[in-house]
């Protein structure tokens, strides 16, 4: 959906007033449509005002700067997520007529659940990208009512908080597309499992998830080591960065600093930016999940009262990297090439074995399926 000038307002100290400048509109366009389709890191001023065929002096003359320009399209990109989400609801909305059976049947709630994230990310996906890109908290209160609504319709009530975050979650897992009728399955999985567990606290089953997880791995090729570990140390260094600063943190000064070595050094071993950016998501994905001592965490138990607030606090507190990981790790490669299709892969499926265990400890000891 693109951006019209007759349809669009713009506040100001008197209220609301149309926006009539073409250019303003092209560029907006131009950032929504880049955070829809480009990498991350290929997003830059210069990038933007090419796609609108405008001066780089247009973002200051409209916007002020481009953080400004950042706020004005989440904020025309969240007035139309509002409207699709108004006809969602409308849609679905005699779900509450005499000939639907009540409560509402498990399968019927799972079915409306997965088809809403799965519409939302396909369809929907340019709003959706421009919500992970710029959210806000009127994103997040737009988000938290509509899950609200749907909710109560389901019959859900009582776990809507519940349902607005599972949904924002699978919703950025589910924009990555690595196999579209796998990645279909294992949303539905997911639903179903956390379904099951809400309505009647039963575990579920990780079937699909099991097979995604196998296949994604088969493809999946991380950097080659060197001999002398210099690599392996850069790798490391960037992907550290990467998770404290996002993006911008990894340059190659800012690489060899952490890694201790020269920059020239750095330069001769990764080449590009993109080079450098490849070794970091790579190296942080196996750091945060492939490389997880299991041994480590099975030999320790915790009562789950005692886990569950260790968990709370550590989240709370902000003191919880491999979250922030893992974000890092979508954005970037939500839009590039085939290249990094396996590492869409195996993200979408994602093996946590730090999240299982501690999600067994709540159970009291319960295995849980990875569905869970």
């Amino acid at each position: 959906m693109k951006v019209r000038s007759d349809l669009v307002t713009r506040k100001s100290q008197g209220g609301l007033e149309p926006v009539g400048k073409a250019t303003y509109f092209r560029l907006i366009d131009a950032l929504l449509d880049t955070w829809a389709t480009a990498p991350a890191e290929s997003l830059s001023v210069r990038t933007v005002v090419r796609a609108a065929g405008a001066a780089p002096s247009a973002i200051h003359y409209h916007f002020g700067n481009m953080e400004h320009l950042y706020s004005e399209a989440s904020q025309v990109a969240l007035t139309q997520a509002e409207a699709w989400m108004a006809e969602r609801l409308a849609a679905i909305g005699t779900l509450g007529g005499a000939d639907v059976p009540s409560p509402v049947p498990m399968a019927l709630q799972a079915s409306i659940i997965t088809a809403t994230i799965a519409e939302w990310t396909g369809q929907q996906r340019r709003l959706a990208m421009a919500q992970r890109h710029a959210p806000s908290a009127l994103w997040q209160a737009a988000w938290r009512a509509f899950w609200q609504q749907l909710a109560a319709t389901l019959g859900l009530e009582l776990y809507a908080p519940t349902l607005a975050f599972f949904a924002s979650g699978e919703s950025a897992r589910h924009l990555l597309v690595w196999n579209p009728p796998l990645d279909r399955a294992l949303l539905e999985e997911t639903v179903a499992a956390l379904l099951g567990w809400l309505n009647h606290r039963t575990l579920g089953c990780d079937a699909v998830r099991t097979a995604h997880q196998a296949l994604a791995r088969v493809g999946y090729r991380g950097p080659p080591p060197d001999d002398r570990g210099e690599t392996t140390a850069i790798a490391q260094a960037a992907a550290t960065l990467l998770a404290e600063g996002g993006h911008a943190a990894v340059t190659f000064r800012a690489v060899a600093d952490q890694a201790r070595v020269t920059l020239g050094k750095v330069i001769h071993l990764c080449g590009t930016k993109s080079e450098l950016l490849d070794a970091a998501l790579h190296r942080l994905y196996e750091r945060e999940a492939l490389r997880g001592d299991r041994a480590q965490f099975v030999a320790q138990t915790f009562a789950p009262e005692v886990i569950f607030d260790r968990l709370l606090r550590s989240v709370l507190s902000g003191q919880q990297p491999v979250l922030r990981a893992y974000d890092e790790i979508e954005l970037a490669i939500y839009n590039n090439g085939p290249e990094f299709a396996a590492l869409r892969g195996i993200v979408r499926s994602m093996d946590d074995p730090s999240g299982s265990w501690a999600l067994q400890q709540m159970l009291g000891g319960r295995q849980p399926p990875a569905a869970l």
